[in-house]
C-alpha cells in the first residue's frame, strides 16, 4: 500500500505517486449556535442539541501548477449532507462567485457526519430552525474566507501519496438473522476495503503544509441517543494526525462509503468517536511515516560486499510531476421507480410514527431531486494533480466503485469523494438491488448505473494519463 516499484519498466526505483506545482491551505471555525435544529436521525428523540462534543471545522486546500495559473480549490466543511439542489447549489455557488474560480475548479464535500446540523433554509419552522439561516450566512462568509486565504498562501511545494491500511471500517448490509430483511449494521462476513490514501503537501524545506486522507466509512459512529454536535470521528482523526506534523492541518475526504460503517457505531457516547478517529489516524501516521522524502525515489545502488553481497538503495532526486487537470464528465441515468409527490404527500399527512415521518419525508426529496422524468443527468469531476487523480461523486458510491477503479489504474493514486458538488443519494452495484439493501431501496438511479459512471471515469483518466504522459 506504501510506494510501489516502477513495474512498467522494470526499473530498479520505487517511485511516490507526486505532483510537483504550488499548495496552500486555511481552516475555519463553523461551529453552529446553540439550540440550533439537530434532528438527522428517525430515531432520535430530540430535536435540539445538549452541546457540542467536538468544535467543527472548514479547510480549503489549494493547488496550482508552477505558475499559479490553474487553481484548485478542495473545500472541506464539518457537515451532514444537502437536503436539496437549491441547498448545495446555493452555497456552492455564493463561494464560486465570490473567488472567481470557474465551477470546475472547485469541490465542495461535508463530511458526512450524522451529528452535524443542516443548513436548508427550509428549515425554519423546525424548533431551533429560526438560527439556521444566521448559521448558514456565517458558514458561506468562512467558506469564502479560507477560499481566499488558501490560495492567497500557495508556495511552490510537493504534495506525495501513498497507502495504508485500516481495520475501521466494516460492511454494513447485514442480513438479519431473526427476520427476512436487510439491516443497514455491521457485517462481519463481508471483507471490508481498508484502503487509507494520505497524501501530504510539504514546501520547499520538507516542512508539512497538511496532510490529506481519503478513507470510507460512513461517519455513524454516533447515533439517534447523541445529542451533541460532533465531527463524528474526523475529530479525533484530525487530532491524531496533527499532533504528529507539527499541527499542519488534517483534511479529511470522505470515500465511497455507501456501504461502510466503524466497527462501533449508532452510540451515544462521543468517546466512541474518539476512539475510532485514533483508530484511522494512527493508520494514516503510518503512512505518513513510512513515506520517502519529497521529491525522491528509492534507487537501487549496486552491491556493497559484506559477509553476504548486501543490495543498497537510497533515496535519489527525483523528476517530479507537474501535470494538473480538470474533466466534467455527464452521464445519463436512468430514474428509479418511487412514489410520485402527490402519493408522498398523502402518507405524510396521515403518518403518526416518528421514525417512519422521517423515512417518508426523505422519501420525498429524493422525488423531488429527481424531478418527474425518466433519466437525469448526473455531473461528476475527475482532477489530475501529477501522478494521482480525485475523483468527486455527487452521490455516495460504495467501495466496490473506487476498488475497481484502482484495480484499473495500479500504478497511480486515486481517491474517490462522495457527496462532493452535490447530493444524489447511492449508486449501489448491481448485485445489491438483488438483495434489496438500504441503499439499493431508496436509490434515486436504477441498477447499472454505477456500471455506467465507472466506465465513464475509467475512459477520462485513461486520456488524461496518456495526455499528460504521467
Amino acid at each position: 500500500m506504501g510506494d510501489a516499484p516502477d513495474t512498467r519498466n522494470r526499473t530498479h526505483v520505487i517511485r511516490s505517486c507526486e505532483f510537483g506545482g504550488r499548495a496552500g491551505v486555511a481552516r475555519g471555525d463553523i461551529t453552529p449556535p446553540d439550540g440550533i435544529y439537530f434532528r438527522l436521525w428517525g430515531s432520535a428523540r430530540h430535536d435540539q442539541p445538549s452541546g457540542v462534543h467536538r468544535p467543527m471545522l472548514a479547510t480549503a486546500a489549494a493547488f496550482a501548477d508552477a505558475k499559479g495559473e490553474t487553481q484548485l480549490v478542495l473545500l472541506t466543511l464539518d457537515h451532514s449532507w444537502w437536503r436539496s439542489k437549491e441547498d448545495e447549489w446555493g452555497l456552492r455557488s455564493a463561494v464560486l462567485e465570490a473567488s472567481g474560480l470557474p465551477e470546475d475548479r472547485l469541490i465542495v464535500q461535508p463530511s458526512h457526519s450524522h451529528s452535524a446540523p443542516m443548513v436548508d433554509p427550509d428549515l425554519a419552522g423546525k424548533p431551533g430552525g429560526h438560527l439556521v439561516a444566521g448559521h448558514r450566512k456565517r458558514l458561506i462568509e468562512t467558506l469564502i474566507r479560507i477560499v481566499a486565504e488558501a490560495r492567497a498562501s500557495m508556495v511552490p511545494a510537493t504534495l506525495t501519496w501513498t497507502g495504508a491500511r485500516c481495520g475501521l471500517a466494516y460492511n454494513r448490509n447485514l442480513p438479519s438473522p431473526t427476520e427476512t430483511r436487510s439491516l443497514c449494521g455491521l457485517n462481519p462476513f463481508i471483507a471490508a476495503d481498508d484502503t487509507v490514501v494520505i497524501g501530504r503537501a510539504a514546501d520547499a524545506a520538507g516542512r508539512v503544509l497538511f496532510t490529506l486522507v481519503n478513507y470510507a466509512c460512513h461517519p455513524i459512529s454516533l447515533g439517534g441517543g447523541n445529542t451533541k454536535v460532533s465531527p463524528d470521528y474526523i475529530g479525533a482523526l484530525r487530532e491524531t494526525v496533527e499532533k504528529e506534523t507539527g499541527g499542519a492541518p488534517c483534511v479529511f475526504l470522505h470515500g465511497a462509503s455507501g456501504d461502510m460503517a466503524p466497527r462501533r457505531a449508532y452510540e451515544s457516547d462521543p468517546a466512541i468517536a474518539d476512539k475510532n478517529g485514533r483508530e484511522l489516524g494512527f493508520a494514516a501516521l503510518s503512512g505518513l511515516t513510512a513515506m520517502l522524502n519529497p521529491g525522491m525515489d528509492l534507487v537501487f545502488q549496486g552491491a556493497e560486499e559484506s559477509a553476504t553481497p548486501l543490495a543498497i538503495w537510497r533515496e535519489t532526486r527525483a523528476k517530479v510531476n507537474g501535470a494538473i487537470g480538470v474533466r466534467r464528465l455527464t452521464v445519463r441515468l436512468e430514474v428509479a421507480d418511487m412514489p410520485t409527490r402527490d402519493e408522498l404527500d398523502r402518507q405524510i399527512a396521515s403518518c403518526t410514527d416518528r421514525a417512519m415521518l422521517e423515512r417518508l419525508n426523505r422519501a420525498k426529496l429524493r422525488r423531488l431531486a429527481v424531478g418527474d422524468d425518466r433519466e437525469m443527468d448526473v455531473s461528476f469531476w475527475i482532477w489530475q494533480l501529477g501522478d494521482a487523480f480525485v475523483v468527486a461523486m455527487p452521490g455516495e458510491m460504495h467501495t466496490e466503485f473506487q476498488m475497481r477503479l484502482r484495480d484499473r489504474f495500479p500504478a497511480t493514486r486515486i481517491a474517490v469523494m462522495n457527496i462532493a458538488n452535490g447530493s444524489l443519494g447511492y449508486l449501489p452495484p448491481a448485485e445489491e438491488f438483488g438483495m434489496r439493501t438500504y441503499q439499493a431501496q431508496i436509490a434515486l438511479h436504477k441498477s447499472g448505473s454505477n456500471d455506467r459512471v465507472l466506465d465513464a471515469a475509467t475512459k477520462a483518466i485513461s486520456e488524461m494519463i496518456e495526455a499528460s504522459g504521467a
